[in-house]
């Protein structure tokens, strides 16, 4: 298993494109090429990150890439909604946060006062702290709070409350969601508790609303009671969701947003967000693809209010950033992605990583080539040079008696120039972590310092006595396993034509008391050779 390697949906959205090309240039096809583009993305700083978060800024960061790069005039928004009401379940059993469900997130104290003023920019500071990590770099980074407060959607605010009967008749015909005739789509932060999510707002007179702050209004949260009548401008007011969405896309001037699934489905938040933007402000909305879960082994799409999942933070300062790049690029944006660290995931995941570093060198237009390109950290960088298979240097930091370095040297034959060492400083640290938490039974080891007890087959005997001949004579890993084959052949180890498990089998029941372990030819040539045969000779002889 050791090998080193060398050197979108709106009317006329993504669906219209072609598998034959590559997912991000099929999106940059439907952009007009003599208009200036806005690609926007968004997010919600409600708790920690999750890994599965990464997966749309990233998805975002790819296509703003490849747009600058097929020569599209493009800017990339991203906005912070820290104006959005603290709504989490999992939050609400917690102490601390109940008394400020339903407030918005840029009023809530931060859970480290000396770290940020509050608890959105507490949480934002985090995610945008990992962005830049993982080469994520927004051209423009808006806090809702201040585009709310400055008055800069008071247009878009105004606009909203005076087409509030049609915006109720598209709500009931797009998603079957039926609101009273009173109703105004938007959210008044109570004058009382400060609340905002439990209000209840109606009457637009073209200067203030009427509200009530209902106790009952909203499950997660629980209103005061008061009511009365506020201007709904210069953060008095926020826009519900889909209604926020239109007025960011005006606001911006958006051209381009793609989206996750469960805000994209059929009569969901863009449907009714579409029809809106058609309807009321009289403009077509953006295309953008959609992208499909990130989920746990377990199938269950991974929450950030429900804690399911590991925290970004955690996998980005373990995985290479370049790595979590390429998990969540390798698939299909339009295909789910299923993870779990544990098993051989990663070093799968890094053989293909790899794979694609090869394509880059040797069919820089292929989908893996592309792929690599895109899950760098910069936008422009270096080929890719020797790089040693993640399973070998797994192996490797098995055995003490094994240098790293000296050994990926010897495998290159020459000296690893400064960025290939760094690339292998970089796998041992990730090796020695996946051996410590996720490696499964039979990818670790250890040899032994004694003889264990084993049983052999006669034949087996044989085939230990023949290779310890070999010891001493051949020195080069790859040679010593042809030749571990051919003594196979020799002794008669052969089923069917092929060479037994029994030959290898009996090579590590030898050294490490089980029956498979990592290349045998590289496992002879790692070890002292007076040990190697002195611990051949003593199994050839036990009984």
């Amino acid at each position: 298993m050791s090998v080193e390697s060398s050197a979108s949906v709106t009317a006329r959205g993504s669906e219209q494109g072609h598998q034959a090309r590559f997912w991000a240039d099929e999106e940059a096809d439907l952009l007009a090429t003599d208009r200036q583009h806005v690609i926007r993305d968004s997010k919600t700083p409600s708790g920690d990150v999750l890994i599965s978060n990464l997966r749309g800024p990233i998805i975002t960061d790819a296509l703003y890439r490849t747009f600058k790069k097929r020569g599209l005039r493009i800017r990339y928004v991203f906005t912070i909604d820290d104006y959005d009401p603290m709504d989490s379940q999992s939050l609400k059993e917690k102490a601390a946060w109940a008394e400020h469900m339903g407030k918005p997130f840029a009023n809530i104290p931060s859970p480290e006062p000396s770290a940020a003023s509050d608890f959105a920019r507490y949480y934002a500071s985090r995610f945008l702290a990992t962005f830049e990590g993982l080469g994520i770099r927004p051209e423009e980074i808006h806090w809702m709070r201040d585009l709310y407060r400055s008055g800069q959607l008071d247009k878009q605010i105004d606009l909203v409350l005076r087409h509030a009967a049609t915006i109720r008749e598209i709500y009931a015909r797009v998603a079957n969601v039926k609101k009273d005739e009173r109703w105004l789509p938007i959210g008044v932060i109570c004058e009382n508790c400060r609340r905002l999510g439990t209000t209840y707002s109606y009457d637009y007179d073209g200067e203030t609303v009427a509200y009530e702050c209902r106790p009952d209004y909203v499950e997660w949260a629980k209103g005061c009671g008061n009511s009365g009548r506020i201007s709904p401008f210069k953060g008095n007011a926020k826009l519900y969701w889909n209604l926020q969405w239109c007025a960011m896309w005006d606001h911006f001037g958006v051209t381009y947003e793609e989206g996750g699934k469960d805000l994209l489905t059929a009569g969901g938040s863009r449907d009714r967000a579409n029809e809106i933007y058609r309807e009321v402000w009289k403009k077509e909305p953006p295309i953008g693809l959609v992208h499909e879960f990130f989920t746990t082994s377990g199938g269950k799409k991974m929450s950030t209010s429900k804690g399911l999942g590991a925290a970004a933070s955690e996998l980005v300062a373990i995985y290479p950033p370049e790595l979590v790049r390429f998990l969540m690029l390798r698939t299909h944006p339009k295909r789910h992605v299923e993870f779990d660290p544990a098993g051989l995931t990663l070093p799968k995941l890094m053989d293909e990583y790899d794979q694609g570093g090869d394509a880059f060198l040797t069919e820089p237009e292929s989908d893996k080539a592309k792929t690599w390109l895109l899950s760098q950290v910069a936008e422009e960088p270096d080929p890719p040079g020797f790089r040693v298979r993640f399973s070998i240097v797994a192996d490797w930091l098995q055995i003490p008696s094994v240098d790293p370095h000296s050994e990926a040297d010897e495998r290159k034959g020459a000296p690893l120039n400064p960025s290939e060492r760094e690339d292998l400083d970089r796998r041992v640290a990730l090796a020695r972590v996946w051996l410590e938490r996720w490696a499964p039974d039979e990818a670790r080891f250890s040899v032994l310092s004694e003889l264990p007890a084993i049983t052999l087959t006669d034949a087996q005997r044989r085939y230990l006595e023949s290779v310890k001949q070999l010891v001493g004579a051949i020195h080069e890993p790859e040679a010593m396993q042809q030749e571990l084959y051919e003594t196979a052949k020799r002794v008669g180890l052969v089923v069917d034509g092929k060479v037994s498990r029994d030959a290898f089998s009996a090579i590590y029941l030898a050294f490490l008391g089980k029956p498979s372990g990592p290349k045998a030819g590289w496992l002879l040539t790692a070890l002292d050779d007076d040990f190697v045969r002195r611990r051949l000779d003593e199994a050839v002889k036990s009984r």
